[in-house]
Parts: C-alpha cells; sequence; structure tokens
C-alpha cells in the first residue's frame, strides 16, 4: 500500500509496481492537476481530473510515436550497416 498526495486529497494505493515509481506518478499527476488548474482558473476537480488526463494520454500517444520513429530509425540503420558489411 503506497499513500500518496494528489491535489488536496491522499489516497492509498494497491499496487505491485515500485512504490517510488508510484509516488513519481502521483507527483506528476498531482504537478500536472495543478498546472491545468492555475492556467484554465477552473474549480472542478472533475474538470480539471479529465483535463489532466486528456493532457497524460496525449503526452502518451507523442512517446509512443517517437519511439516507433527511434525504431524505424534504427532498423534502416542496421539494414545499412548490414548492408555494408556484406558488400564483397
Amino acid at each position: 500500500m503506497v499513500n500518496v498526495q494528489i491535489f488536496g486529497s491522499e489516497y492509498s494505493i494497491s499496487t505491485e509496481t515500485d512504490p517510488d515509481q508510484t509516488r513519481e506518478a502521483a507527483r506528476i499527476v498531482d504537478r500536472m492537476m495543478r498546472e491545468v488548474a492555475s492556467a484554465l482558473s477552473l474549480r472542478s476537480v472533475a474538470q480539471i481530473s479529465v483535463l489532466t488526463a486528456i493532457n497524460l494520454a496525449d503526452e502518451l500517444f507523442r512517446t509512443e510515436a517517437e519511439g516507433k520513429d527511434m525504431d524505424k530509425a534504427a532498423a534502416k540503420q542496421a539494414d545499412l550497416l548490414a548492408e555494408t558489411l556484406n558488400r564483397p
């Protein structure tokens, strides 16, 4: 059980993940919720939570796309290297 504070509320999270990783995830969510609340002057925790979730999902999608681009670039470089090594 890991206890965390997010946006002024305490949560007890049961997880098999490393407790420090869970605490770091909670810190990120807390920071992003505070940024959303500050930037948009929202008072509704539900609205702040939804917008934070959308921002996190968008960040995840961008990170996944960057990872795929890096995989493609690495595969291309590996193919070029293999071609070079296989030349007589």
